[in-house]
């Protein structure tokens, strides 16, 4: 069977798609989509290529990724300003304890749009003053207000861990309890085990936390995906796409060079 052969106006409602579908979060390779869509309307001939078709489908698939409402409100305040916003994370990054902004997921998102929308409301560069003078003004008057990461409460008057307590003291951890009562030392091999599952714990723990960095350059890298035409978008999914796992500040001067080059040689 021969296939589809798609239109201007099919290739102009498919961009249309893809454009919207990045509004509302979607945050998927550009290839995997444009894969998605193929496959649909090759498969079902008689189907017009539409946005609402397309919203449909791509709405229907399960386990896409998709941007929180948080993180859409984070990325419209960083383009307009993306050198304030790449100081204003590094300096959150130092945050995260106990009375501090919290830094990670959403909390993270909102703590930099409210302080980025603070500083560019005032025209005021990023400083460890300037910070503290907006947190202080964004605390102290009504509407949204800052994350805070909360000290753990304590809720009972005797912990878990101390609920647990065997009464072996802290020298005797790495002993091992027999079934008459007696305890041993831990062989070279238990000894190992116990290590390795403890690094496993402490790689595990150190995977899950999100790099917001790292992250808000991915977000700054999928903005200039949007920028231009589609022969332009082409452009910079090319080098989007080649730079992968080179690192997401990487990808993003990689791709905004690109830019540079199609606008100021007026290349459409």
């Amino acid at each position: 069977m021969e296939r589809r052969i798609y239109s201007d106006q099919d290739i102009q409602q498919v961009n249309q798609a893809e454009k919207e579908l990045r509004a509302k979060g979607l945050d998927e390779q550009g290839q995997r989509i444009g894969d998605l869509i193929d496959d649909f309307f090759q498969t079902n001939r008689g189907v017009p290529v539409t946005v609402p078709a397309i919203f449909k489908l791509i709405e229907a698939q399960p386990g896409l990724k998709w941007l929180t409402p948080a993180q859409l409100e984070y990325n419209k305040i960083a383009a307009a300003n993306p050198q304030a916003a790449r100081q204003l994370v590094d300096w959150l990054n130092t945050q995260g304890k106990a009375g501090q902004l919290a830094n990670s997921g959403d909390d993270a998102y909102e703590n930099l749009t409210l302080l980025l929308t603070e500083l560019n409301g005032r025209r005021e560069d990023v400083s460890a003053t300037a910070i503290r003078n907006g947190i202080d003004r964004i605390s102290n008057r009504p509407g949204r207000k800052l994350r805070i990461v909360e000290a753990p409460r304590r809720t009972e008057p005797i912990s878990a861990a101390a609920k647990a307590d065997d009464g072996v003291g802290f020298l005797h951890s790495d002993m091992v309890k027999m079934p008459d009562g007696s305890r041993r030392s831990k062989t070279p091999a238990e000894q190992r085990r116990d290590m390795e599952a403890a690094e496993r714990a402490k790689s595990q723990s150190r995977s899950s936390t999100l790099d917001v960095s790292e992250q808000a350059w991915k977000n700054m890298a999928d903005q200039l995906l949007q920028d231009g035409t589609h022969s332009q978008q082409a452009r910079v999914r090319a080098v989007y796409d080649r730079e992968q796992g080179n690192g997401w500040r990487h990808i993003f001067e990689a791709c905004k060079a690109e830019v540079n080059i199609y606008k100021n040689r007026g290349i459409r």
